[in-house]
């Protein structure tokens, strides 16, 4: 347990955020003081079963780390929503969306009650505004993630999918 604690032995939310962030590669490049200031600025939201977090086309601009729980990513296809993923606790999505604008391409709905630390991109310009290294750096860990994010669905697909590859080199 942290050295961070108050009377009743809980350890103070911004210290629990600090701990999360410093876990997620996408901040690992962040100075410490940006760190810090990055978990200040991070807010826990609560979703009951079937709450949406966005619809596809909105313009969510947040990233969203599952605290408790799981989130459902979905597509529509004429009438009918498809499931594309699951996501649950531990899981990170939605670093793109801090960097600048981008409509979703899907809904993201709670699965379950689901808590989630989210950063917007408004807190996340802020730390980039007050420390101009971190923008450099940002970008790089965004390609490294989309490097990652490749190779992984790579290995996972389907000789016949692998036609839908391709985004590193874009």
């Amino acid at each position: 347990m942290s050295s961070y604690t108050v009377e009743d032995n809980q350890v103070p939310e911004m210290q629990q955020n600090l701990e999360l962030l410093q876990e997620i590669s996408f901040f690992s490049h962040l100075p410490g003081k940006a760190m810090k200031l990055l978990a200040f600025l991070a807010e826990r939201a609560h979703f009951s079963q079937g709450d949406v977090l966005f619809e596809e086309g909105d313009d969510h601009g947040r990233a969203y780390l599952i605290l408790t729980g799981q989130l459902t990513l979905l597509k529509q296809f004429d009438d009918e929503k498809v499931v594309v993923h699951q996501f649950g606790e531990g899981d990170f999505l939605g670093s793109f969306s801090l960097l600048g604008a981008m409509p979703a391409l899907f809904t993201l709905q709670a699965a379950t009650k689901t808590t989630v630390l989210t950063i917007n991109r408004k807190q996340f310009s802020k730390i980039l505004e007050q420390f101009p290294e971190t923008t450099k750096l940002s970008l790089k860990a965004l390609l490294k993630e989309l490097h990652q994010w490749e190779r992984k669905n790579i290995h996972l697909a389907a000789p016949c999918c692998l036609s839908k590859s391709g985004a590193t080199v874009l």
